[in-house]
């Protein structure tokens, strides 16, 4: 089997990966948004205000501390519905 060296960032990514803040990606960051969300759907479905294809998106209430996170301009953009232009 081939011998492999160490790299040499080693112990900086490591550093940077323990002191790194959980993003919206990790299944462990939070954990609840998901469950949040279709519990505020199956609701929405129960009082008939969600049919048929319609879905619950998350929102910044969701994930307070990923919406804190967000600059002045992303604000701005999903406020007026441009977050994809």
């Amino acid at each position: 089997m081939t011998e492999r060296k160490p790299h040499p960032d080693n112990d900086l990514i490591e550093q940077m990966q323990q002191d790194a803040m959980p993003t919206a990606q990790g299944s462990t960051a939070g954990g609840n948004v998901a469950r949040t969300v279709g519990s505020r759907a199956d609701l929405k479905t129960a009082e008939g205000q969600l049919s048929g294809e319609e879905v619950e998106r998350a929102t910044g209430a969701d994930n307070p501390e990923q919406n804190d996170r967000m600059g002045d301009k992303a604000h701005d953009k999903v406020g007026s519905g441009q977050q994809n232009g």
